[in-house]
Formats: C-alpha cells, sequence, structure tokens
C-alpha cells in the first residue's frame, strides 16, 4: 500500500514539474513625459543615441547654428539628469548631416555622417579612443560619384564593424510592372573585421522582386541576441520595411507597416529580455508623430509614442544598462518653433513571482516526514512581465537553503522547478517551506517573489510518544525512549482498520503497512535513543 502511494506521488509530482503554462499577458511601457535635450535657436536635426561602457548616455544630431550644416554631441552621466553643454565634432565648411553613434567593444566611439564636401554625398567618420577627449580626423569611407547618406553604424559578436547607407549609385532596370517607377536609391552595407584599417567591398542589400524599383532610404541595424543581423528601412518614405541576415545568408524582405499614410525613417533596436523594437514616424495623424511596435514571436500592432501638435521626426532608439528605454527625435515644439532635440525614457514591466509551492512526501497528507526521508518541493514560478527573463528561484525550509536554480521564461509564461530536501541530518521539529523569486532588474512589484507553505513537520523513525503532565500521549516528544516501545508491543498483531479490529492504533503501526508487527517494533529499536 505504502508503495503504491508513494509511486503514484512521485508519478504526480514529475507530471506537475513538466508542465509549462503559456498565457500571454499584456502591459504597457511607463513613459516619461517628452523633455528638450537642445534649446539652441537653430535648427537641430537626426539624433543617434547610444550609451558607453561606463554608463554615459551620448546623443549627438546635426545642427544649422554655425551656418551650414555640423554634427554636434552632448553626454550625461548621470541618465538624464544633467547633461553636458553642446559639443561641436565636424567643422568643414560642407555640410555634414544624418550621424550615427556606436562604442565598440575595444573601447573606441565611433560617429558616422554623410557630408557633400567631396562635391557629392559620401560618408565620413571619426573616432575616439579616449571618451571623447579627442578625436581622430575625418576619415572617408565611400568612393562613389553617387550619393551616399543616411548611415547606421553597429558591431556584431565577432567584433566586425559594419555600416549601412542609402545609396544612388544602383543602376536601376526599367520595371515590367508600369505601377512601378525607376527606384533611385538602394541599401548598401560594407564591414571592417580590423577596426577601420581596411572594408570591404560596397555590396548591396536589397534585391528583392518588383519592391526593388522603389526607393530604399534611411536604414537602421543591430545584431539580435540570436545572432542574426536586423536591417529596417523605409521605401520611398512611405513603408517600413525590414530584412534578416541569418548567418548564411539574407532573408526575403518583409512588410511591417501597413498604414496608407507615410511611414519613414525607422530605428531598431532589441531589449535585454529579446523582444525587438522598431520605431518610426508617421503622419498618420495630420502631424508627424512618433509610433512604435513590438517583436516577441509575433509583431505587436502599431502603438502611438507622442501626441504633441508639432511634428515628431527622426527617431532614434536604445536600452541602457539599467533597462530603461531610450528614444530622441527631433520636433519644432512651443515656444522655440524650431527644430530641437527631445527625448522620453520608459520602462518595460519587468515582473516575476512565485504562483504556487507544494511539498510531496512519502505520507499521505505531506505535511510530515521521518528524518531521513526526502521531501520534494514543487515551486510554480511565472514571468508577468513583458518579454523574457532570466531569473534565479530558491526555496528555503526555515532558514535552511533547500537549492537554487535559474529558469528563463517568456512574457506571460510559467514553469515548476523541483527542490528535493535531503532531511537526514535535521533536527525533528516543525519546518516552513519558503520559495523565493529573485527580483529582475527594473522590478518594482516585489509582492509576490516569495511565497510560504507548511509547515512539514519532520519526525524521528520511533519515536510515536510522549509524557505530558505525567501521562503518556500519542505526540512525539523528539526523543526515542522506552516509552515509544510500549505502544507497538502493546498492540502487537493488530491489523489496519479494513478489518474490525477494535485495539487498533495508527500510531504503533510505525512503518505504516497496515499491521503491527515485528518489523515497527526493529524500527524503534535501530532509532532508540535518538534526539
Amino acid at each position: 500500500m505504502k508503495k503504491k502511494l508513494i509511486s503514484l506521488m512521485i508519478a504526480t509530482f514529475l507530471l506537475l514539474v513538466i508542465i509549462i503554462t503559456t498565457i500571454r499577458i499584456g502591459y504597457a511601457v511607463t513613459w516619461s513625459t517628452d523633455t528638450r535635450l537642445t534649446t539652441d535657436l537653430s535648427n537641430d536635426w537626426d539624433p543617434a543615441i547610444t550609451q558607453t561602457s561606463d554608463g554615459k548616455i551620448w546623443v549627438t544630431w546635426y545642427s544649422e547654428r554655425t551656418g551650414n550644416e555640423d554634427i554636434f554631441y552632448k553626454i550625461s552621466s548621470d541618465n538624464g539628469v544633467s547633461w553636458s553643454s553642446d559639443i561641436q565634432l565636424t567643422f568643414d565648411p560642407s555640410l555634414d548631416m544624418h550621424p550615427s553613434i556606436l562604442q565598440t567593444k575595444d573601447g573606441k566611439i565611433w560617429v558616422v555622417w554623410d557630408s557633400n564636401r567631396t562635391g557629392d554625398y559620401e560618408l565620413y567618420y571619426k573616432t575616439s579612443i579616449n571618451n571623447g577627449a579627442s578625436w581622430s580626423e575625418d576619415t572617408r569611407l565611400t568612393t562613389d560619384s553617387s550619393r551616399d547618406s543616411f548611415p547606421s553604424i553597429m558591431q556584431t559578436s565577432d567584433g566586425n564593424v559594419w555600416v549601412f547607407w542609402t545609396s544612388g549609385r544602383t543602376p536601376t532596370p526599367i520595371p515590367t510592372d508600369k505601377t512601378y517607377q525607376p527606384g533611385q536609391a538602394d541599401i548598401y552595407y560594407k564591414v571592417s573585421s580590423d577596426g577601420g584599417q581596411t572594408w570591404s567591398p560596397d555590396t548591396r542589400l536589397v534585391t528583392d522582386y518588383k519592391n526593388n524599383y522603389r526607393d530604399d532610404l534611411h536604414p537602421s541595424a543591430m545584431q539580435a541576441q540570436n545572432g542574426s543581423i536586423w536591417v529596417v528601412w523605409d521605401k520611398e518614405a512611405k513603408d517600413i520595411y525590414y530584412k534578416i541576415y541569418n548567418g548564411t545568408g539574407w532573408l526575403w524582405e518583409v512588410q511591417l507597416t501597413t498604414d496608407p499614410r507615410i511611414d519613414t525613417v525607422p530605428s531598431i533596436m532589441q531589449t535585454a529580455n529579446g523582444r525587438i523594437w522598431v520605431f518610426w514616424d508617421s503622419d498618420r495623424n495630420i502631424y508627424n508623430d512618433l509610433y512604435y511596435k513590438v517583436f516577441d514571436g509575433s509583431w505587436s500592432n502599431d502603438i502611438q509614442l507622442t501626441t504633441a501638435l508639432e511634428d515628431d521626426l527622426w527617431p532614434s532608439a536604445m536600452q541602457a544598462k539599467d533597462l530603461t528605454i531610450w528614444v530622441v527625435w527631433c520636433s519644432p515644439r512651443y515656444p522655440q518653433l524650431v527644430y530641437g532635440i527631445f527625448y522620453r525614457s520608459g520602462m518595460e514591466l519587468h515582473d516575476v513571482g512565485v504562483r504556487n509551492v507544494t511539498p510531496y512526501t512519502s505520507h499521505k497528507n505531506n505535511t510530515l516526514a521521518y528524518r531521513g526521508e526526502i521531501v520534494y518541493f514543487a515551486v510554480e514560478v511565472e514571468n508577468q512581465g513583458e518579454g523574457k527573463e532570466t531569473f534565479e528561484v530558491k526555496c528555503y525550509a526555515n532558514s535552511t537553503q533547500v537549492g537554487s536554480k535559474t529558469v528563463t521564461l517568456g512574457s506571460g509564461k510559467t514553469y515548476v522547478l523541483a527542490f528535493n530536501w535531503n532531511t537526514a541530518r535535521i533536527k525533528p521539529g516543525m519546518y516552513v517551506t519558503n520559495a523565493i523569486a529573485e527580483p529582475v532588474l527594473g522590478e518594482t512589484h516585489l509582492e509576490d517573489n516569495s511565497m510560504i507553505c507548511g509547515p512539514i513537520e519532520v519526525r524521528i523513525w520511533g519515536d510515536i510518544v510522549g509524557v505530558y503532565n505525567g501521562v503518556i500521549q500519542p505526540i512525539p516528544d523528539r526523543h526515542v525512549d522506552i516509552d515509544d516501545f510500549g505502544i507497538p508491543i502493546g498492540h502487537f498483531g493488530c491489523v489496519g482498520p479494513a478489518w474490525p479490529h477494535p485495539t487498533w492504533d495508527p500510531f504503533a503501526d510505525v512503518n505504516e503497512d497496515l499491521v503491527v508487527d515485528l518489523d515497527d517494533i526493529m524500527i524503534v529499536g535501530v532509532h532508540y535513543g535518538e534526539t
């Protein structure tokens, strides 16, 4: 009987352990208000944002304040509480526009932009190896006679630096479909594996079907956590598209937005929980506003971010080390009514918790264990936030840690972890189980991060009775002595309640096999004297 009960208990426990529930939960990002970053009375355009390894946030843009267009930047060392003054980066009398910024793994900061200083627009870059204390000379990156503009710089996990941009160099054939006009621009890229000393040839990215007859503009690129490279852009400043490099080749381009109004200038990033975000500006509400959508196995609906009565344009986004999401853009907000740089930050919901703690012992009520037995705990945890989370779960019996395990869960999913508690050296007594899901970065709702169950009583085998107020009572006293011997001896030969035995006493049946016999007496003898 006891073996069947144990087998049933273990089977139930193992079935519970493999259950994974996939309930989807949706939450909104908590965004700050729009904050103006630049206050110059000339127009500031097309910002780009990044965070360097020392935690500083950098924003770069181009400005008309010098009489033409030059690249500027500013830095915050305290997550936007304060900012440096505007710092001019380029000084050429020609136009320098559309910067993109990156810090590579070797600590070098790169800024790449386009300039017409050669008579047509080409890409240039400069670098700093000392966090902006000094900068290299402007270095020309492209040499084609057609226009090269709108660069986006990124680094892959192998250390290679990639630059994507729009170029007008592509000789476009006349489309057979007369509803399409010949395009003037395509997305190109090139790669350096040695920190910019040498570069690969310029490579055309977009080569797909009849959409190739449309202009491809404003690329933004990043490498995802799985190693794939994602590039987003807009076609003819109308719809957002993206394309993925899977390690062996570029997949087919995919249309991301379908609104009949203009969607343009996308920016792509991935948050630490694995979700991919694309921001862009759109004129679907009379004024241009910023929108975004999120990929977490499937794409969300388009979500409006800004609602000002002025145009919001040219977004750039990143996630900081504290998991806040930053978006910068330009807008001619009142009262200046010239284009300035604005930003806002937001935090996804990060929330993990413990849903249930269930003990399993080899006894019917699962609240009793004899010292030396294994107690099993099934701890069900849940990711109640947005996106994937990896977190540690700990299980305690009173102050003794039973175990610690790490789990990774997608948004809205639950999982059951198994913990085994060996009671071989545990003092007899009452034990309360506490399971704790360690808070993840950015988590503020901590009320459900732990759960208590129990108590579970750990006894010594053979400890049946105790003397209380001079009377022997069927309450273990955490000591196996002569009084415990008397119980199975006095009921020797009794069988369980299935038979009409008037002297049956379940406390005398020490091994719970429904018969009081020599085995029960021997158990008391083996543990005699234990406390």
